[in-house]
């Protein structure tokens, strides 16, 4: 039987302002955020959004074009440091692009 020890909340905001010297297709964007993870308490990340769109204004005002293909994970890389990445896919690299990523990290012992 396993006891909730914490649960953690996480927000990561992905925005990329477009053209060929920020959106390669394929190309990785990743962030970082400390989470002190309990000692000897296992855990499981939960993604409770993902959305992800292309943009113009900066980012506030939604393209109406085909979205192509993105891959998000989120863990950690080490003890306290939860990683978020993202994978752009699309050959279309000149427009801006706006994913939003949150979730909880639920720890147990």
């Amino acid at each position: 039987m396993f006891s909730i020890v914490s649960i953690v909340g996480f927000f990561f905001d992905f925005f990329e302002p477009g053209g060929p010297a920020h959106l390669l297709p394929g190309r990785p964007l990743e962030q970082t955020t400390t989470i002190i993870r309990p000692r000897g308490a296992g855990f499981m990340v939960c993604l409770n959004l993902i959305s992800g769109a292309f943009v113009t204004n900066g980012g506030g005002i939604l393209t109406q074009r085909p979205l192509g293909q993105f891959k998000v994970s989120a863990g950690f890389r080490d003890p306290n440091t939860l990683v978020c990445r993202v994978r752009l896919t699309d050959e279309n690299m000149d427009d801006p692009i706006h994913i939003q990523v949150r979730g909880a990290v639920l720890f147990f012992a």
